[in-house]
């Protein structure tokens, strides 16, 4: 099973306390079992024999223009836990992208679930630089729910990795925007349902779900 995990207490220790890992499903979920995988965002709905990472790193700090391209630093395979993923790696924006990455905040009014995907309806912006259409949908494998104790969808949260060309803030002085950039970060999705939608309605394939204080969803046969 995949957990997206975020632990504290007698687990803080070397200061990585959040991530990706993989547990046979009745392993138990202790700190000498997690194993972190490299990257945070799947580029496909994650398969057993399919599971494609991208890892987003800097380089340096701040990183420089020469850093940032849009083609991919390293690509490689590992094996966690026994199970194969392939890897591939960026380095991070040189500046800072201006609408393309961070944060943004959306409502809708409702939602369908696929077997490869999750589609949202009459989709409105609250804030945020990217617009989406009405109807708007995405692919499993970066999809989290965060919900109440009654099971409640509050909102839910898309991460996407971003390699594209955009608008750059350069750190010149004067500060400068300068467009058609190599753009390589994250972006964060939240949908807010405006009507009541039970987290419990959705499958637990390629959607992280929370298990107590773990987020975690299994392979599909």
């Amino acid at each position: 099973m995949l957990y997206d995990f975020a632990y504290s207490g007698s687990f803080v220790t070397n200061g990585e306390f959040t991530g990706l890992t993989i547990l046979k499903a009745n392993e138990p979920f202790t700190e000498s079992k997690i194993e972190r995988l490299p990257g945070s965002y799947f580029i496909t709905k994650p398969e057993i024999g399919n599971l494609k990472l991208v890892d987003i790193q800097n380089s340096t700090n701040p990183t420089t223009q020469k850093d940032t391209l849009l083609t991919p630093a390293s690509q490689y395979t590992k094996t966690f836990n026994g199970v194969k993923f392939n890897i591939t790696t960026y380095h991070q924006t040189y500046g800072s992208a201006t609408m393309n990455t961070g944060l943004m905040r959306y409502e809708f009014d409702g939602l369908k679930e696929t077997n490869d995907s999750l589609i949202f309806y009459k989709v409105k912006t609250k804030f945020g630089g990217k617009t989406f259409p009405s109807t708007t949908s995405f692919l499993k494998g970066n999809i989290k729910l965060i919900d109440s104790s009654d099971h409640k969808i509050l909102y839910v949260q898309i991460n996407q990795a971003i390699i594209e060309r955009g608008s750059v803030y350069k750190p010149t002085d004067p500060l400068k925007i300068v467009s058609n950039q190599p753009i390589v970060g994250n972006a964060i999705y939240e949908f807010y349902p405006k009507n009541t939608i039970k987290s419990t309605s959705l499958t637990d394939i390629g959607i992280w779900k929370n298990v107590k204080l773990s987020l975690i969803y299994p392979f599909p046969d």
